[in-house]
């Protein structure tokens, strides 16, 4: 097999062919609910904490499952078997997994009413792009406040992960047209810190980690990892309104993801954070995540990172 192979409506296919028709709610609404998860050696990470966020959302948009979660995870964990071998072995994938709600009836038809009904379902794999992140480990980066707000509650639930996300493209573009090594901070209806385009925030005070309150917020998987993670290292950890002052005035500031899983930053609307420089409470919840899945997370995101860009040298 020379071509990484992907799951799509009952089916195992090569990943060129996993497509999308021109019909399907997941374009036409993007009527799509989905979960992003990564491996450590080749060993996919925190799977059912993903699954379950992914059934939640399910239900809450009205979309009928058409597979177990037990179905759904041994096809993950098949793609990703079958993906493997393509990788060399200090490699790793992200697994992605979408669900959408079928076809758009009017421009089908009655007679296409039972397809309408069906959702869409697919499972791929891709090398992760560590070549992306992997210097900010170090240098940090750098926030700036968004101009669209969150997420409002009252309209649809930001703790939901759907593929409906214009607006996070859109704030991350007109961050970018200032600054194009920023990424946007999104803030709630009352001003306080929310989140990331792609993961959560936090801030660090005299050895406490805040967290905004998860009822404005999408509650990350990586998210779940740091507060284990800030228990076993003793750190207290809040849950609470964050506003621009506390952020400039913190000790550390830092964001989670699933792809890099921590990153520090350096610098919000044109404040050094912490120095300038990654903080302590950082780099320990790093390097004990490092050592929870036995891989050298910035090691390996460096290794990668640097053969790829001497490829295209």
């Amino acid at each position: 097999m020379t071509e990484p192979q992907a799951y799509l409506n009952g089916a195992f296919i090569p990943f060129s062919e996993a497509k999308l028709a021109v019909t399907d709610l997941g374009i036409v609404y993007g009527a799509s609910i989905t979960e992003m998860v990564r491996t450590f050696s080749h060993q996919l990470f925190m799977l059912d904490e993903h699954l379950d966020r992914l059934f939640s959302a399910l239900e809450y948009v009205c979309i009928e499952p058409v597979l177990e979660k037990s179905e759904l995870k041994q096809i993950c964990e098949a793609v990703i078997q079958q993906n493997t071998p393509l990788l060399p072995a200090v490699h790793d994938m992200g697994l992605t997994i979408f669900i959408t709600a079928g076809h758009n009836l009017p421009y089908l038809g009655l007679a296409e009413i039972e397809t309408c009904r069906t959702p869409t379902v697919c499972v791929h794999s891709f090398p992760l792009a560590f070549e992306l992140w992997d210097q900010k480990y170090t240098t940090g980066q750098y926030l700036q406040r968004a101009e669209g707000a969150q997420l409002n509650a009252g309209i649809f639930d930001p703790r939901i992960k759907s593929r409906s996300r214009i607006h996070l493209y859109r704030a991350d573009k007109l961050v970018r047209q200032q600054d194009p090594q920023a990424s946007a901070l999104l803030f709630d209806q009352a001003g306080f810190a929310a989140e990331t385009t792609v993961g959560n925030f936090y801030i660090v005070k005299d050895n406490v980690i805040k967290s905004p309150r998860p009822e404005n917020i999408l509650g990350g998987i990586s998210q779940i990892m740091v507060v284990r993670l800030a228990k076993q290292l003793g750190l207290r950890y809040e849950e609470t309104d964050i506003s621009i002052n506390e952020i400039i005035d913190a000790d550390e500031a830092l964001t989670s993801s699933t792809a890099y899983c921590l990153m520090p930053v350096t610098r919000f609307d044109g404040h050094a954070l912490s120095g300038g420089v990654p903080g302590r409470v950082y780099q320990e919840l790093l390097s004990a995540w490092s050592r929870t899945v036995g891989v050298d997370i910035v090691q390996q995101a460096k290794q990668i990172g640097e053969e790829r860009r001497n490829a295209l040298n």
